[in-house]
């Protein structure tokens, strides 16, 4: 059975606004939070994501051709979920679009066997995935920084209960926080 695990880099405030990253992502950037998130990317076998992220990411890393930043190969040729009632097409690799029921068909994928499924950014799913039960790990990659404002990963209303499994302190004091769910 997969694993499900969700993975998400934030500001000390709950922050992971992509267009304000400038303040409270590069300033942290390092050596080993570019080897975390390497490790944690290429070693899943499925990525997936809501539709926003997917845009975003294919925009951005479709172009590459040589593996570069040590992910290009592996985000480009993944098997990959977008889960979206409204897009039309999925030109990233090997895409499929899940467009109803999508808790029932990502259960479906963790039955299957295999290596573990990563969700990275798409806040609309991390909500809905936490309250079915679904997700096995919880990891935050946490800047230390305060931003005041931005779009925030925890959304009022969501409920669940955390185990704390692991913690590793980072260069330029980015803490990984590893919680079971």
């Amino acid at each position: 059975m997969r694993k499900l695990i969700i993975t998400e880099w934030v500001s000390l405030d709950g922050i992971f606004d992509a267009s304000s990253m400038t303040k409270w992502w590069l300033p942290f950037d390092s050596i080993s939070r570019q080897q975390y998130i390497q490790d944690t990317i290429n070693s899943c076998e499925i990525m997936l994501y809501g539709r926003n992220t997917y845009e975003m990411l294919y925009l951005y890393w479709s172009s590459f051709k040589h593996d570069e930043q040590g992910v290009a190969n592996k985000l480009n040729n993944c098997k990959k979920y977008v889960v979206s009632s409204t897009l039309k097409k999925a030109p990233w690799g090997d895409t499929t679009i899940i467009r109803k029921d999508f808790i029932k068909e990502i259960e479906k994928v963790k039955r299957e066997d295999g290596g573990y499924i990563l969700v990275q950014g798409s806040s609309s799913l991390v909500k809905p995935l936490l309250e079915a039960g679904i997700v096995d790990e919880l990891k935050l990659l946490i800047n230390p920084s305060i931003v005041g404002n931005g779009e925030r990963l925890f959304l009022d209303g969501v409920n669940c209960h955390l185990q704390f499994s692991d913690f590793k302190q980072l260069d330029k004091n980015v803490i990984l926080l590893t919680y079971k769910v």
